[in-house]
This record gives C-alpha cells, structure tokens and sequence, in this order.
C-alpha cells in the first residue's frame, strides 16, 4: 500500500509538469487499488474511488480513440462514475455502488508514452494481508431470537363478550442460511410461542403458537448499515384458551378450555440496522399480516361435573365468538440476529 501511495504522489507531480494518458492510467490504477485494500464505504475508500474515476476519465479524454476505451468506461461506471471525453467534459458525478460490483483493478499501462514510470510491484507480490473488515462479511448461517407483538381474530374477539382484543406478547426463534451470490435470499425456518397478558382467571385468555419454513429477500442500504426487504412463511400454527377461575363452561379440562390446529401463513416487511465493524449483528423489525386456517376447537371427552356427557358441546372457541375457518392476525416482531 506504501508503493502505490507513493506511486500517486509520483504521478501527481509528474502531470503537473507534462499530462500523458499513460500517467493518468496509471495514476487511476494506483487509487483502484488502494481502494481494494480498504474497508468498503470507510472514508479512505471514498477517497480513493472518486480517485480512480477521475484519473480513468482524464485518460478518455486524453486519448479519445484509446483501443481500451470502452473497458475503462466500463469500469467507470461499475465504481459508480460517468464516463466523460474530449467532447464531454462536464464534471463527472459518483454514485453509490455495492461493492461486489466493484471492478478488480487493471495492470498498469506500460504502452503508448515514452515518458519513463517507474516500475510499480502488482499487488499478487506484495506480502499477504488481512482482509479488511468491511460489511460485505458474506455470512452463511444466522439465528436469532425474537419478540413478535400479534393480535389474534382482531374483528371477533371485538365482537365477544368473553374476549378481549388485546395483542399477545411472546418469543420467538429463528434460524436461517444465505443463499445466491450476494447473499440476498435467506432460508430458514421459525417458531414462536405467545400470549395475552391478562389475568386468566378473570377472563379466558388466547395463545398462538406456529412453526414455519420463512423466505425472504434482503438488499443493503445506506453503506452496508441498513437492509430493506420482504418475505413470508408457511407452516403450521396452535391457537388456545386458557382459565384458570371457576369454569365458566360445562364442559373443561384443567386450565386449557380448547385447542385448536392448523395450518398457517404470513407476509413482513423488513428493516434491520446492521451494527459492528463487520456489520455481522442485525436489529431487525418486521411487520406484516397472518393468516390461520383452523378447525371449530376441541371438546374434553367424557362427563363434566355433574356427570353428563360432553359429546356434541361447542367448543370454548365457538362459543366465544370465534368461528372455525381463516383467523386474521397482525403482527410486529423486533429482534435481534448474530450473522457467522
């Protein structure tokens, strides 16, 4: 990295007293490689990209009918610049781009000007370095834990005398790998377990439970510090009424008046704030409905205190108000994920 430093300096002198394409070739080179050697989006980085266009299109301007011209245009734009000409010289522009569409560095021009460079060691022979942190770690795997926010049946349990439209709180987990060539496509699998935070001796109180294969897709925003994106899950889900006061129905079993299965689906919107140095631990929200699609609830077999059959009773859950069928939830989930 010292050589090429140097090298820039030599360069920079050197057109101050004669401009040559071949100098500002170089000149870009040297930046396009210290660039490589930085952190992606550090200030350094930055410094050095806008180095590397500039100096590439004071070489196009320099040689208009240069047989490479459409290569370094090229390479112009793949590190987010314009590529200008004799007949163009508006000042160039830079945009932010992923660094994986980065371009690797050129060799060095040692054609087309008779002016003496001195001679610049390529990069494969300097001593191996480090990788530099940066936020393109390319995780493989990542599991994290959950705090999903759902209210359950929304419309019916409004609708009930008996329940209450409050959101249930819980935990969640979820693990997931990266796949494609950016790693944009995630494929794992969730579950989650929660309840509403009432006294379930005053009122019967819901709980939700699912296990889920997810899907979701993923692009980084902002330097590598923010991902956006979507998905969704399928599975299956649990939904049941809990009381633990006197029964208030004939027919009960313990502390759980019914349960009821199916299958389930949701769709999220997610936002995550990517934090350390190597961007490898996520704060994540989602937001999104769910849909269940369960059965009318079960019913205890056998006698209920009184000694009468319980066959043929409705369920808790029919006779709360909340039909068998679909079984609308929206949820918000915060949680936090290690990327490895």
């Amino acid at each position: 990295a010292k050589d090429y430093a140097a090298a820039i300096e030599h360069y920079t002198e050197a057109l101050r007293h004669q401009p040559a394409a071949k100098t500002y070739f170089n000149l870009g080179v040297c930046h396009h490689r210290l660039m490589s050697a930085t952190s992606p989006g550090s200030p350094a980085y930055e410094l050095h990209r806008g180095g590397a266009v500039d100096a590439y299109n004071r070489y196009l301007q320099a040689t208009p009918e240069a047989p490479d011209r459409q290569e370094v245009a090229e390479m112009i734009r793949s590190l987010g610049g314009t590529p200008l000409s004799a007949e163009a010289p508006e000042p160039w522009t830079i945009e932010l781009v992923e660094p994986d569409d980065v371009p690797d560095p050129p060799s060095f021009d040692d054609e087309g000007d008779d002016r003496p460079t001195p001679e610049i060691p390529p990069l494969s022979a300097e001593a191996p370095r480090k990788p530099s942190p940066g936020p393109l770690l390319r995780p493989r795997w990542g599991l994290g834990v959950s705090l999903p926010v759902m209210l359950i049946n929304p419309g019916q349990a409004a609708r009930s005398d008996e329940l209450r439209p409050v959101p249930t709180l819980g935990l969640g987990l979820r693990g997931h790998g990266y796949l494609g060539s950016k790693g944009g496509v995630l494929l794992g699998g969730e579950l989650a377990l929660a309840t509403q935070p009432l006294s379930a001796k005053q009122r019967h109180r819901m709980s939700l439970a699912f296990v889920a294969l997810a899907v979701e897709y993923r692009r980084m925003m902002g330097q590598g510090r923010w991902e956006i994106g979507g998905g969704g899950s399928i599975g299956l889900g649990s939904q049941a009424l809990f009381f633990d006061g006197d029964a208030r129905l004939r027919c009960t079993k313990d502390r759980e008046a019914s349960r009821r299965n199916g299958l389930w689906a949701s769709a999220r919107l997610y936002v995550a704030a990517l934090l350390g140095q190597r961007r490898n631990h996520a704060l994540t929200l989602r937001v999104g409905p769910g849909l269940g699609v369960y059965g009318p609830g079960s019913v205890p077999l056998g006698m209920d205190a009184a000694g009468m059959t319980c066959e043929g009773e409705p369920s808790a859950f029919e006779t709360f108000g909340i039909d068998e069928g679909p079984a609308m939830v929206v949820g918000v989930d915060l949680g936090y994920a290690p990327r490895f």
